[in-house]
C-alpha cells in the first residue's frame, strides 16, 4: 500500500468513526401526560419493584399482577401522547438530567410536570465478563438489556439509585430504558454506564460500503 493509500484509508476511517461517535447516546422518545391521565398525581407510593414482567416481549413493558394493583392505565408510552424525539448524549444521561428535569412543555394542563420517555439504542462490549452500572430516577424507571429487566425502580418516589453487575458476552447488545415522571415534586434521571451508547449500531451494510469505497479509491489511484 502506497503512502497516499494509507493516508486515504486513515482519513476515511477517521471521518466514519467521527460520524459514529458524534451521535453517541440513546434515542429518546418523549411523551406528554396531562393532568387528566389517571396515573398522574396519585398517591406517592415510594419505590415499588416487581411492577413489570422480567422480559420485554412487546414495544413497552408488561405489568405484573402486582403492578396492575398500582397502575390505572399503563399506556404512558403510547403514540397518542408523543411529544418529540431526540438523541440524548451519554453526558446528558450521566449528569444533566439528575434533578429538576422537566423537558416536555406543550401547554397541556399540568405541563411540564408529567411526562414519560423511552430511550433505546445499543452498546458494544469487547470481552466476556461482568460489567457494573448504576441508574437513578424520580419517578419510575426500568432498564432492559437484550429484552431482560436488569434494573427496577418502579413507583412514585424521590430520587432513588440502584446498581447491578451483569455478565455480558463480547459484541453488540440492545438497551431499552422506560421512565415516567408522575408527580409535581421534582424529576430526575441518571445513568452511569460502562460503555459508550449509540442510538443504533453501525449496520454491516454501512461498514461494507465504507470498505468498498476505500478499495475503489485505491484502485483509481493505481490507474
Amino acid at each position: 500500500m502506497t503512502r497516499y493509500s494509507r493516508f486515504l484509508v486513515l482519513t476515511v476511517l477517521i471521518i466514519f468513526m467521527g460520524a459514529v461517535s458524534a451521535q453517541a447516546g440513546l434515542m429518546g422518545y418523549y411523551y406528554n401526560l396531562d393532568t387528566s391521565h389517571p396515573d398522574v398525581e396519585t398517591d406517592i407510593t415510594g419505590l415499588k419493584t416487581g411492577m413489570v414482567e422480567s422480559s420485554l416481549t412487546g414495544p413497552t413493558p408488561t405489568l405484573t399482577a402486582y403492578g396492575a394493583t398500582l397502575v390505572n392505565q399503563f399506556d404512558w408510552w403510547d403514540n397518542s401522547y408523543s411529544a418529540f424525539s431526540r438523541v440524548d448524549s451519554d453526558e446528558d444521561l450521566k449528569n444533566n438530567f439528575a434533578s429538576s428535569w422537566f423537558p416536555v412543555n406543550e401547554g397541556l394542563p399540568g405541563d411540564p410536570l408529567h411526562f414519560a420517555v423511552h430511550w433505546t439504542g445499543q452498546f458494544y462490549v469487547a470481552a466476556d465478563q461482568n460489567y457494573n452500572y448504576t441508574m437513578g430516577s424520580d419517578d419510575d424507571s426500568w432498564l432492559f438489556i437484550d429484552d431482560q429487566l436488569v434494573l427496577d425502580l418502579g413507583g412514585i418516589h424521590a430520587v432513588t439509585y440502584t446498581n447491578y453487575s451483569l455478565f455480558l458476552t463480547e459484541g453488540w447488545h440492545d438497551i431499552d430504558i422506560f421512565f415516567a415522571e408522575r408527580h409535581t415534586s421534582q424529576s430526575g434521571f441518571q445513568l452511569n454506564f460502562f460503555s459508550d451508547l449509540v442510538p443504533q449500531a453501525p449496520e454491516p451494510s454501512t461498514l461494507l460500503l465504507v470498505g468498498l469505497g476505500l478499495l475503489g479509491l485505491m484502485g483509481l489511484r493505481r490507474k
